[in-house]
C-alpha cells in the first residue's frame, strides 16, 4: 500500500465520509501498478456481432487492470464487450453526476459505498437488481453492502479488511506462542511482550485514526452483526455499560502503547511498527505491501479483533472497495448483457479476475486471494462487520474519534462522558436520517 498520507484514499480519509468508501480499497490497496493518464480511453475495438457496453470508473491508474478484468469476461462472454472509461477520482463524482442527471452516461458505473449509494438509489439513477443478480455465493457482508431497503442495488466485486498485524518473530523472542482470541488474552501477550522489553502495540492517537479502529473493532466484537443493526436502528446505545467498557478496555491499553502515543499521527505509528520497533498495529489488507516495502523479509502474521470473552466470535471490519450499478437509461436492448457481468461478477470466476487484477480480497464465499497467505486469514474471518463509515448512523464516529479522541483516555473523567460523545453522534445521524436525500 501506499502510504497512508500519500494514496488517492485511505482508511484514515474514510474517517469523516462514506461517500469515497467505494474507492477506498481499490486505490489503497493497490501497488505498482503503472499510472494511466487522465484522460478517459475506450478498452475495445468491437466487432458488429457484440453486445457494447460502456463503464464508467474513478480511478485512472486503474485502467489496466480494470482492462485485464474485462477481458477475462469478455473470454467467458465473447458476445458481450465492454469499454472501460475512468476519469480522476476528483472529478469523477461531478462527472457521472451530471450525466444522470440528464439521462445520459454509462451503460455500468462505479457506485459510492453507502450511506451515499442512498443518494443514487433516492435519485433514481440505480437499476433495482432484485432478482436480476444471483448474490447467492457472495459472503453476507458484501451483500449487505449493496442492500437498501431489502433491494439489491449493485453487484459487489471487491472489499477490503481491517483487523491487527504483528510480527511473529517478537511474539516468538517474547514468547508469546498463540495468537489471542479475547480481551484477557490479548492483555496477557502484552504484558508478556512489554516483559520482554518489546513495545507491544503502536497506535495513532493524535490524529485519531487508529484509535478509530480500534475502537470500532473492539466494540464490534461486542455488537456481533445483530447489535451492530440494533445500533443503527437505534435499539442498542453506545453508552450501554458493555460498550462504555470498550473505552474503558482501550485505557487499559495505554502502558502497552508506545511512548508519547497521544502525539503521535498515523505515519509515524506505521513506521514505528513497519520498522520493528513495536509489536502490533491494527492493520487492514491495503497495508500489506507498504510494510513489505520498508522490510521485504518481514515476518508478519494478522488476527482479528479480540473478543470481549470466549462467549463471543472474534471480527474484522470489513468495507466494499468496487460494487457495479446500472444506469436506468440503459438500452433495453442492452440489459441482458449488462445482468450477465453482474451476475459474472458475483461468481468464482469473477472474484478471481478481480483479485488476480485489482488485488481486491474477493467477495465470493470460497475464494482465496492470491499472493500472501494473510490475505487468506482475513478472507476466513469468523465475522465480518461493516466499517462504521459505511453506515448512516455510524457516519461520524470517526469524526468524534479525530476531533477530540485523546479525551477517552483522559482518566480525570469517566469513560462514560466520551462514550455519551460517541453515542450523540449516532442520535444525531438518526434525527437527520431524512437527510440522506439526493445530493444531485
Amino acid at each position: 500500500m501506499e502510504d497512508q498520507h500519500k494514496s488517492l484514499i485511505s482508511r484514515r480519509s474514510l474517517l469523516g465520509t462514506a461517500g469515497v468508501a467505494a474507492g477506498a480499497g481499490v486505490a489503497a490497496t493497490v501497488a505498482g501498478v503503472s499510472a494511466a493518464p487522465d484522460s478517459t480511453t475506450p478498452f475495445f475495438q468491437l466487432n458488429q456481432e457484440a453486445t457494447k457496453l460502456t463503464f464508467w470508473g474513478q480511478f485512472p491508474e486503474l485502467l489496466d487492470p480494470f482492462k485485464a478484468v474485462m477481458a477475462d469476461f469478455n473470454a467467458a462472454h465473447p458476445d458481450v464487450q465492454i469499454d472501460v472509461e475512468m476519469t480522476t477520482n476528483d472529478q469523477y463524482k461531478t462527472k457521472i453526476q451530471s450525466a444522470l442527471n440528464v439521462g445520459s452516461g454509462p451503460d455500468l458505473y462505479m457506485v459510492p459505498a453507502q450511506p451515499e449509494m442512498n443518494n443514487y438509489v433516492d435519485a433514481g439513477t440505480l437499476v433495482d437488481l432484485t432478482g436480476k443478480v444471483d448474490l447467492s455465493q457472495v459472503v453476507d457482508v458484501a451483500v449487505d453492502a449493496v442492500t437498501i431497503d431489502g433491494k439489491i442495488w449493485a453487484s459487489p466485486s471487491g472489499r477490503y479488511t481491517v483487523g491487527i498485524c504483528y510480527h511473529r518473530n517478537l511474539f516468538e523472542e517474547a514468547g508469546v506462542t498463540a495468537e489471542p482470541t479475547t480481551w484477557e488474552e490479548f492483555r496477557a501477550a502484552m504484558q508478556q511482550l512489554l516483559d520482554a522489553g518489546i513495545t507491544p502495540y503502536s497506535i495513532a492517537a493524535k490524529d485519531g485514526s487508529l484509535t478509530y479502529f480500534n475502537y470500532i473493532g473492539l466494540a464490534s466484537s461486542v455488537l456481533g452483526a445483530e447489535g451492530f443493526e440494533q445500533l443503527l436502528a437505534g435499539e442498542r446505545k453506545l453508552t450501554d455499560e458493555d460498550l462504555v467498557a470498550v473505552v474503558q478496555e482501550m485505557r487499559d491499553w495505554v502502558p502497552f502503547y508506545q511512548q508519547n502515543f497521544l502525539g503521535t499521527p498515523y505515519a509515524e505509528a506505521k513506521a514505528l511498527f513497519a520498522t520493528g520497533k513495536t509489536a502490533m498495529m491494527d492493520c487492514g489488507s491495503a497495508d500489506l505491501s507498504g510494510y513489505y516495502d520498508i522490510d521485504p523479509d518481514a515476518q508478519l502474521g494478522f488476527f482479528y479483533w479480540p473478543a470481549v470473552d470466549a462467549d463471543h466470535s472474534q471480527v474484522t471490519n470489513t468495507g466494499m472497495s468496487v460494487m457495479y450499478g446500472v444506469n436506468p437509461t440503459i438500452d433495453e436492448s442492452k440489459m441482458d448483457a449488462a445482468l450477465t457481468f453482474l451476475n459474472w461478477v458475483a461468481t468464482p470466476d469473477g472474484a478471481q479476475s478481480m483479485n488476480r487484477n485489482i488485488k481486491l480480497l474477493p467477495v465470493v464465499d470460497g475464494v482465496e486471494p492470491e499472493g500472501d497467505p494473510i490475505l487468506t486469514v482475513m478472507v476466513n474471518s469468523p465475522l465480518d462487520i461493516p466499517v462504521w463509515y459505511e453506515r448512516w448512523p455510524t457516519l461520524n464516529i470517526g469524526t468524534v474519534w479525530t476531533t477530540d479522541g485523546n479525551s477517552a483516555f483522559d482518566t480525570d473523567n469517566p469513560p462514560d462522558e466520551f462514550a455519551a460523545k460517541l453515542q450523540a453522534s449516532v442520535d444525531e445521524q438518526l434525527a437527520n436520517t431524512a437527510m440522506i436525500t439526493p445530493a444531485f
